[in-house]
């Protein structure tokens, strides 16, 4: 039921929405980041959700800016133990 409702959610995402999150998160992002970012969540959100999350997330060092990634992991980190 969860990967139906992310995917219709996932059909609705734009870089704006990747934008505001990291605004309202204090997250500045570089210049097309927020497109890294966008493609990462399309092509990914299925191992981040049932696989190895941090093993995918990997997969963001080398896209974006040292500051970007930690900002990301502290955030999924934040949000995985709310989930809990």
């Amino acid at each position: 039921m969860y990967e139906v409702l992310i995917k219709e959610y996932l059909k609705r995402l734009s870089l704006k929405d990747i934008n505001d999150f990291a605004e309202k998160n204090n997250m500045p992002l570089k210049k097309n980041e927020d497109k890294v970012i966008y493609d990462f969540i399309m092509n990914n959100w299925k191992e981040v959700y049932k696989g190895d999350a941090i093993k995918a997330l990997n997969k963001l060092k080398q896209k974006v800016s040292s500051t970007t990634y930690n900002n990301i992991m502290a955030l999924y980190n934040e949000f995985k133990d709310k989930i809990k």
